[in-house]
């Protein structure tokens, strides 16, 4: 699923930003209260892809999106200048996906900042090899400080995606930023005499080009913004909080914050300078077979404060970038494998124009759309960029501009090395030829042409659990007590559709959910209200007590696991109180489904009208 384009087209199709007052998600829908329903084009919507049904209910409209819905929502937040509600239920994390989201949310809004003066730079270096340009002229002159800009101003950059993160106040961020890189700061350290402010002393450092002291800075600020907001008085709180903020941030900052967070880089880059010097080779290669899986988790923007860091002191990239470029050339070169071997003709345009975007550098549709989908030509990427990273590594390459790595962008590492080129091309080149050959050995299972599963007809299921002659059952046992019901017989069009998948519900009678079967705990929702695990036999299950109990806010519930944790068939999950729940208003009907119902041959319910905990509940073939 496309994410933005999805959540353009529902943005559109419930009558643009105009209509929408606010918008929130659940575990599995976005929730929008609009200013008139009657805008909203209902079966128009439900034929948009990765939307399974529309609801309206309690005032709110509903489109239902499925286990996709946050990722959905957050595309949606950034087309829209509406409102959203605090009080949303969001999926807890844990701490590093909490940390790396965090990085990847202040990295992300400034790349393309980043990119384009990497470019002009990179455009730049292409002239001077081809004595196209005076090296002693203005246009020189102006064309490199442009190429720096984004670069040299790197904290204000940070500064402002920092604070949009970590919801602090822009303004404040930006200003804290202009403290660390104002011309009498640099005068003042520059002058060779020791700098004190309050008599204490500032510690020399150089905050241009800097990652840590700024990101390091906005966090502490927006602990105390909240604090100014919490404690000045209403009728002066529009100069004092200002006051405050600013009073105790900007010498906090030069005093404390900007020192350890240069001294912090200054250990980083050390640190990648000596790995580099004493084992660029391995981690050129690590980096050029593990940036597929860097990718599918998010940790490929982690990688920015390090190249950055290196970058400001050295002015090259040579930790990521040579292993990201032959990497990016890998993918390209398996997805145009498969597009010469796939008989899908469907399949073979998809897979042709994702390998020339990978070419480029842009991988994630190849990655996604084609080698990931099909697995072994994964394997194949990783052999070839891990091969070609090896190489690059071996010979130092470096890049001397950052930005997206692929054919285009080959002129970014054009460096004072005459070579440096040279083994770059011939690095893209050893990582195309191993990737499409090993492509071509390995093979693939083509996609068939009418684009359904043929597991049942053929060989193993996408879990490769079992063949047709030979088909496993995995059980599932009730997690409640209570009243059985199908699908098709709740108040819920999402579920009784089975849009969401198979399964099936129970009407509790005690308060006790429990773990159907042995596995992990893959989401807990901070409303309480429903739980998604992953089962060992490979299930994606996803309970959901009640009917909008979302709305209950966390009220009546209390979980007893968290995202993580390893639970056994039988454990305890989540307490509610039933008479609590039910004297409100809300229908305690439970829906228990296997929303990757399509890996499996089938999902046979149990034909029983009442259960106990324990007992068989669901069978999956």
């Amino acid at each position: 699923m496309k994410h933005e384009s999805t959540a353009a087209e529902i943005l559109k199709l419930v009558g643009g930003e105009k209509n929408v007052d606010s918008v929130t998600h659940c575990a599995t829908r976005l929730r929008f209260n609009l200013k008139d329903e009657k805008v909203a084009n209902d079966e128009a919507l439900k034929n948009v892809q990765g939307v399974v049904g529309v609801a309206s209910s309690g005032g709110q409209y509903q489109v239902i999106i499925g286990n996709e819905v946050n990722n959905v929502y957050k595309a949606l937040t950034q087309l829209g200048n509406f409102a959203t509600n605090n009080d949303a239920p969001t999926v807890k994390k844990g701490k590093l996906t909490t940390l790396l989201d965090t990085i990847s949310g202040i990295f992300t809004p400034i790349l393309p900042a980043m990119i384009g003066c990497a470019m002009i730079k990179a455009v730049l270096l292409i002239l001077k090899t081809f004595d196209l340009v005076d090296l002693d002229g203005q246009f020189n002159t102006i064309m490199t400080f442009i190429g720096d800009a984004a670069y040299y101003f790197l904290p204000m950059l940070l500064a402002w995606s920092a604070a949009v993160k970590l919801k602090a106040n822009v303004g404040f961020a930006l200003t804290i930023a202009g403290v660390l890189l104002h011309p009498s700061l640099g005068a003042l350290m520059s002058a060779g005499e020791p700098v004190s402010f309050l008599g204490l002393p500032v510690t020399p450092a150089t905050y241009t080009s800097s990652v840590i002291p700024i990101i390091l800075a906005v966090w502490i600020l927006s602990y105390v913004e909240r604090f100014a907001e919490k404690y000045s008085p209403s009728v002066i709180k529009s100069i004092l909080k200002p006051l405050i903020v600013i009073l105790i941030m900007a010498p906090l900052t030069l005093i404390v914050l900007g020192p350890i967070g240069a001294i912090a880089g200054n250990y980083l880059a050390s640190g990648v300078s000596f790995v580099n010097t004493h084992a660029g080779w391995l981690v050129s290669g690590i980096i050029g077979g593990a940036f597929p899986f860097l990718i599918m988790t998010g940790m490929h923007y982690s990688l920015g404060p390090v190249v950055l860091t290196a970058y400001a002191q050295t002015k090259t990239d040579s930790i990521v970038g040579p292993g990201m470029l032959v990497h990016n050339i890998s993918q390209g070169a398996a997805a145009l494998a498969v597009a010469l071997r796939t008989k899908n003709k469907a399949f073979k345009q998809v897979a042709y124009s994702t390998s020339i975007t990978a070419l480029l550098g842009i991988t994630e549709p190849a990655l996604f759309g084609v080698n990931l989908r099909l697995k072994k030509p994964l394997i194949a990427v990783i052999i070839g960029g891990a091969v070609a990273g090896i190489y690059v590594g071996l010979f130092g390459v470096a890049r001397s501009a950052l930005g997206i790595a692929g054919i285009a962008t080959l002129p970014a590492f054009i460096t004072d090395h005459p070579w440096n080129l040279v083994h770059a091309a011939i690095g893209c080149v050893i990582a195309f030829v191993v990737t499409f050959i090993m492509t071509l050995i390995l093979g693939f299972e083509d996609v068939p042409e009418d684009g359904k599963n043929q597991a049942i007809q053929e060989k193993t299921s996408t879990n490769d659990r079992t063949t047709v002659a030979g088909v496993s059952e995995h059980i599932l046992t009730a997690p409640l007590t209570g009243k059985v019901l199908e699908l098709s017989t709740i108040k819920d069009e999402a579920f009784a559709t089975g849009a969401m998948g198979k399964g099936i519900a129970i009407e509790p009678t005690v308060g006790k959910l429990v773990a159907p079967a042995n596995g992990v705990v893959s989401a807990v929702f901070p409303t309480s209200h429903a739980i998604g695990i992953s089962s060992n036999d490979g299930a994606e299950l996803l309970i959901h007590i009640g009917m909008n109990t979302v709305k209950l806010k966390g009220e009546h519930f209390k979980v007893h696991v968290q995202e993580g944790d390893t639970v056994q068939a039988g454990d305890l999950l989540i307490e509610f109180d039933t008479d609590a729940i039910a004297s409100k208003g809300f229908d305690l009907t439970t829906p228990i489904i296997v929303t990757n119902s399509h890996d499996f041959v089938d999902v046979i319910n149990t034909d029983k009208t009442s259960i106990t905990v324990g007992e068989k509940l669901i069978k999956i073939i």
